[in-house]
């Protein structure tokens, strides 16, 4: 947290009644013995820096810094409004709107929490602990253990637990921090006042939850050594000094390896304390860069004499078990070079490394499986962590590359393999049995008694391994494989995905320099977005600009942009990305099962439809089989790690995968069956879409003649549609997008059907920048195809397209040509929707007589074809043009009778539109009161409709009328949401309303508005 701080004015207006923050774990707030809805993550953020900084000025900009770092949204200022305007109502509920918050204060550009420091938990915390400071500082050990009994208990668990932003996690760190030196004086205190045993209770866990804190390892071995436990404290320091050591290449601290000596010793200075002054608290970072380590650094090996070695796992175990192992000169020790240039997935070798080697001395896991898609860095991974806890396995460490993934090679038999072990382990040949069965219990048996690592690398599948894995207990078996191995009982899975960007970027700064990688930010960025985060090809990238010394990064990121040419440019020497995939295509491809060979073809399919993700109802579309069959295929896909899983039932392939996956489709399937594969997707797409608007309960739907060759999913509801509508949305643009790009006239059609089907939907939801970018396309296809039907309504749907980005003018060319287009091939449904579409431009425009020609001439068409929602549509038109002339009985009239016609057919979605129409007239009459009534009406229906274009319009309209009431406080909580949803949407009119909207309620603050002033122009 920014420590400077500007004093709010605090006193008399703090509330009588006792409110209560805390963040010391979950973030609650409380009034007395109620608990506070607080409301949602961010609006506790904002909370959160207001209560750290209780009775302090808050700017707007560093609240806006704390929850959402360096690239804020557009709408952050506004968001801080509406979070603030929430917390206000929350912690000062009582207070009259027209008055000013007597919490949560509006102050010089910021805001000030008026709470006092006893209020906040971790105000509490820092008082109690700098109190423990003073006292301990003055030798008052009773007072000060007070303190810190007072502060340690207000911690309920991780602070400020699932708050979001950079002010939260540096809070944590902080308070975190703060934590660990409170209970390190915690305990130095009860060593201090003579209760070691205590303080080595207190330690045992502490030591096991922060293993690499070095302050409390030594007061750990001093409460130790008191309790007379010598013997168990210089084994504290051994496994100190290994964890260091393994973890980053370093000794102990001076004052560690000190207390050591005076422990070996049995120094009389252990009897008094302090025995060392205590050092700066210092946490050694978990994510570091873990350091390889050469036999000579490891513990037990270090060649100092006065450090006693760490005892032999292997004096560890009985006689009897030590007979029972063949002869041997030296363990054997088969692992490959440690990587030297590993960098990351330290979360990953935490995890391995509690698996292989537990904290607590327990025996390790006996069989752990490090799954991953081709290239992820399995093998890699599996050698360095293997390094990392190799002395944990005295008998040594064996290992096989199985080849079940090696291009051009045979992979081992189980036979070969446990023979090859067996003649390491000092098995003659002669004696090692033909039968897999027996060997395997002949492997057990030379394994029993002994404590081995065995790495079998680049497994193709379960049965390949199966009959090594029994080992006795003290073995550990670690395998890599593309296989999830989901049946194995009993195996610690590891499955890893592409690396972080910061990953990526310390791989290639190895490999390349970290002056290239830095030298342009930009293109280092696109560079390992372009390989996927994929170990394999961040290395092949960094190879190929190694061996270039004049390229810069960008020059192959130019290679690259071009997705034919990817996987081509991705290949060095004889490590390739395409080859790697090829190798897990060709064994579902090639194998005997009709589910792998069924998986295969589900992955040469989605190589031909163009959709970020897809649901098995798709894929079963694509291969014309059952859902469930379509379901196992892909399935398969993520077993083999050739196809991810986000969430249950959708599934997506890596950009890479995917681009393999568009070479097989092209160079397996013919030209014809290809377009039979994005023909049956988009069928299924258009009449699942139909049936979704019909669920949906929108309005008249655009239909385009064309077969469809798929069946629909089966949706049953309003909410199930919607629903669907909402997930598929950027997958059936994008599928609508590809169809309407190819040339093949079918194709185009469903893609074309497609975005018509869709027309409501994306109305309904404000998403202007898809009407706009799909627009023109619908127009060329309407031509192209010479089908006017579709001309007709793409020049509608163009026309809607500039109505939403304020082109009026714009639009009424597009409504006309359809006008026409309508006219002349007597289609009456067009001809009156036109006609409604040009009436609300023309109203727009402000041209009234037009709009009530227009609407009159709709209304005549509709009454004459059946249809109420035109005529209903038509009434609407007919008010707004009325009222523009300020004609408002007519309009009112018109408005009623539209109403009636709505509610007589069910259809809210045009009663949204007649309320507030209705709410206008009655602003420019001057009866705010009634408008206010129609907005809230116009605006339920909207709701309820899931009208999210007209959400910001009607919340701004809802602010006017609140003001003419003189209820600003109101009036500013609508204008907040009304500006937020502006600004994330993108609309700017509605934004520069809204602003002057502000003013004009700041403005009535100060002089009340009067009767006379509530009547609105139009």
């Amino acid at each position: 947290m920014d420590e400077t701080r500007t004093t709010a004015p605090v006193g008399e207006n703090l509330p009588v009644e006792k409110l209560g923050i805390d963040i010391l774990g979950p973030v609650t707030g409380r009034r007395g013995s109620q608990r506070l809805e607080l409301g949602e993550p961010r609006r506790q953020a904002v909370l959160c820096v207001l209560a750290i900084n209780a009775g302090q000025v808050v700017t707007k900009e560093r609240l806006i810094d704390g929850v959402w770092g360096e690239s804020p949204p557009k709408t952050a200022e506004q968001s801080v409004y509406t979070y603030v305007s929430g917390l206000r109502r929350t912690l000062d509920p009582d207070r009259d709107p027209r008055r000013p918050s007597r919490v949560l204060v509006s102050v010089s550009g910021g805001y000030s929490l008026r709470l006092a420091p006893e209020q906040v938990d971790a105000l509490v915390f820092e008082r109690c602990l700098d109190l423990a400071r003073k006292a301990h500082a003055d030798n008052a050990y009773e007072t000060a253990l007070r303190s810190l009994n007072r502060a340690v208990g207000l911690w309920r668990g991780t602070c400020l637990s699932g708050i979001p932003g950079p002010s939260a996690e540096l809070e944590r760190h902080r308070l975190g921090e703060l934590r660990l030196t409170a209970l390190e004086l915690h305990t130095d205190l009860l060593l201090l006042l003579g209760r070691p045993q205590e303080a080595a209770a207190r330690l045992v866990l502490l030591t096991s939850e922060h293993p690499l804190r070095e302050r409390l390892r030594e007061l750990y071995m001093i409460a130790l050594y008191r309790c007379g436990r010598q013997v168990e404290a210089l084994r504290v320091y051994q496994e100190t000094r290994r964890l260091l050591a393994e973890e980053f290449g370093i000794q102990p601290h001076e004052s560690l390896r000190r207390c050591h000596e005076l422990i070996l010793r049995a120094d009389p200075l252990l009897d008094r304390h302090p025995v060392l002054p205590a050092p700066e608290p210092v946490t050694v970072p978990v994510r570091a860069p873990i350091s390889s380590l050469r036999d000579s650094e490891h513990p037990g090996n270090s060649g100092n004499p006065e450090e006693p070695a760490t005892p032999h796992a292997a004096e560890r175990t009985s006689p009897d078990a030590r007979r029972r192992k063949s002869p041997r000169a030296k363990p054997a020790r088969q692992l490959p070079r440690d990587p030297v240039g590993f960098v990351g997935r330290a979360e990953e070798l935490v995890r391995l490394r509690g698996l292989l080697s537990p904290w607590d001395g327990g025996p390790p896991h006996h069989v752990v499986a490090i799954t991953g898609a081709p290239g992820s860095g399995k093998s890699t991974l599996a050698v360095r962590i293997a390094h990392m806890v190799r002395d944990r396995f005295p008998d040594g460490q064996l290992y096989a590359n199985l080849r079940g993934a090696t291009p051009g090679m045979k992979r081992l038999e189980p036979i070969e393999v446990i023979n090859r072990f067996l003649r390491d382990l000092g098995v003659p040949p002669h004696a090692i049995p033909a039968d897999v069965d027996e060997a395997a219990a002949l492997w057990r048996g030379e394994l029993d008694g002994r404590e081995m690592l065995i790495v079998l690398d680049d497994a193709a599948d379960l049965a390949q391994i199966r009959p090594l894995l029994s080992v006795p207990m003290g073995n550990a078996i670690l395998t890599t494989s593309r296989e999830s191995f989901t049946l194995l009982d009993d195996c610690a899975r590891m499955p890893i995905s592409g690396m972080r960007r910061t990953e990526s970027s310390a791989m290639l700064a190895k490999l390349i320099g970290a002056e290239r990688v830095a030298e342009d930010a930009r293109a280092t960025r696109r560079l390992i977005d372009l390989c996927g985060g994929l170990p394999l090809a961040v290395g092949i990238a960094g190879a190929r600009l190694a061996n270039r010394p004049r390229w810069n990064v960008n020059d192959l990121v130019r290679r690259l942009d071009d997705e034919h040419g990817r996987l081509r440019e991705l290949a060095a020497g004889d490590l390739a990305v395409r080859s790697s995939l090829a190798v897990s295509y060709d064994m579902l491809a090639d194998n005997d099962h009709l589910s792998d060979r069924t998986a295969a073809r589900a992955l040469r399919a989605l190589g031909v439809l163009q959709t970020d993700d897809v649901t098995a109802h798709i894929i079963g579309a694509l291969l014309d089989v059952p859902v469930e069959t379509a379901e196992h295929a892909m399935e398969r896909l993520v077993d083999a790690h050739l196809a991810e899983m986000d969430e249950p039932g959708r599934y997506r392939l890596h950009d890479l995968v995917r681009l393999f996956a568009k070479e097989k489709a092209a160079s397996e399937e013919r030209e014809a069956d290809r377009d039979a594969i994005l023909e049956r997707a988009l069928s299924s797409y258009v009449g699942t879409t139909r049936l979704a608007m019909k669920l949906g309960r929108y309005p008249h739907p655009i239909s385009v003649d064309v077969d469809l060759s798929a069946s629909p999913l089966s949706l049953t509801s309003y909410e199930e549609a919607r629903d669907w509508l909402r997930r598929e949305q950027a997958n059936l643009l994008s599928a609508a997008f590809q169809a309407m790009s190819a040339p093949r006239e079918r194709t185009a059609r469903l893609g074309v059907a497609l975005v018509f089907a869709l027309f409501w939907h994306l109305q309904h939801a404000g998403l202007r920048d898809q009407f706009l970018a799909i627009s023109p396309q619908t127009l060329e296809i309407g031509r192209r195809l010479n089908d006017h039907s579709i001309e007709s309504h793409a020049h509608g749907f163009a026309g809607v397209a500039m109505n939403m980005t304020n082109r009026p003018a714009e639009a009424v060319h597009h409504f006309r040509r359809q006008l026409d287009l309508c006219r002349q091939f007597s289609d009456a449904h067009g001809e009156q929707k036109a006609l409604g579409s040009l009436a609300m431009n023309y109203l727009e425009l402000g041209r009234y007589e037009e709009t009530i020609d227009c609407a009159r001439k709709q209304r005549e068409i509709a009454e004459v074809i059946g249809y109420r929602s035109g005529e209903a549509y038509a009434l609407t038109m007919l008010g707004g043009g009325y009222s523009g002339l300020r004609r408002f009985e007519q309009a009112l009239e018109a408005l009623n009778e539209a109403l009636t016609i709505c509610h007589r057919e069910g259809d809210r979605y045009q009663e949204a539109s007649v309320h507030s129409r209705l709410g206008g007239t009655h602003l420019a009459i001057g009866d705010a009161r009634s408008a206010k009534a129609s907005f809230e009406a116009a605006l339920e229906c909207a709701r309820a409709e899931r009208l999210s274009i007209a959400e910001p319009f009607l919340l701004l309209d809802l602010a006017r009328s609140y003001r003419l009431l003189g209820e600003t406080e109101h009036a500013s909580d609508h204008l907040t949401r009304s500006l937020a949803l502006a600004r994330e949407t993108g609309n700017e009119e509605v934004e520069k309303q809204a602003l002057a909207e502000e003013a004009a309620v700041r403005d009535s603050r100060e002089k009340p508005v009067t009767l006379r002033d509530q009547a609105m122009p139009l």
